[in-house]
């Protein structure tokens, strides 16, 4: 009895189910992941080292993400074009805040006991590493996808024009 199993055997609403549900649960998965990561390196010592399988999992992971959005031109399900660099900026100043200060504060405390302008230095530091490097890599993704998503633009009216011709 021959079987086939990549033949589609749902109809378009039970696969646009699927999809929802493959979508949140990959995203749920995402971020559990990296707050697992921060906490392992925030509150274990060595919890970079015991994490490192993690961690390859995880940059694996938003490589594979950010790649297939270049690829396909697309920047999220809530935007249709790609952002601008006043979003980029407010996207740096949020992880700046969210990953930058608290990383700053722990560090500041854990390497500056008693030193609370040492500990201030290293947050402003540690916030403004983080700013540069997310505000850098939003403008270099969003610059990519926006080529990229021009580039689909016109090969999408090309192929319209070709099948009106034949």
């Amino acid at each position: 009895m021959k079987q086939n199993w990549f033949k589609k055997q749902v109809d378009e609403r039970q696969e646009k189910d699927i999809l929802w549900v493959e979508h949140y649960g990959f995203w749920f998965m995402y971020w559990m992941l990296l707050a697992i990561l921060l906490v392992q390196g925030i509150c274990m010592d060595g919890g970079a080292r015991l994490a490192a399988g993690e961690w390859i999992v995880f940059v694996t992971t938003s490589i594979f993400v950010l790649v297939g959005w270049i690829r396909k031109g697309v920047w999220s399900f809530q935007a249709k074009k790609v952002p601008g660099v006043k979003n980029f900026l407010i996207y740096s100043c949020i992880s700046t805040v969210l990953i930058g200060m608290p990383f700053g504060i722990l560090s500041g405390i854990r390497w500056h006991k008693g030193d609370a302008g040492a500990v201030l230095v290293t947050v402003i530091v540690y916030m403004l590493i983080i700013f540069i490097i997310s505000f850098a890599m939003f403008w270099v993704v969003g610059s990519l996808t926006r080529k990229r998503e021009a580039f689909l633009a016109g090969q999408d009216s090309d192929g319209e024009q070709d099948l009106d011709e034949k």
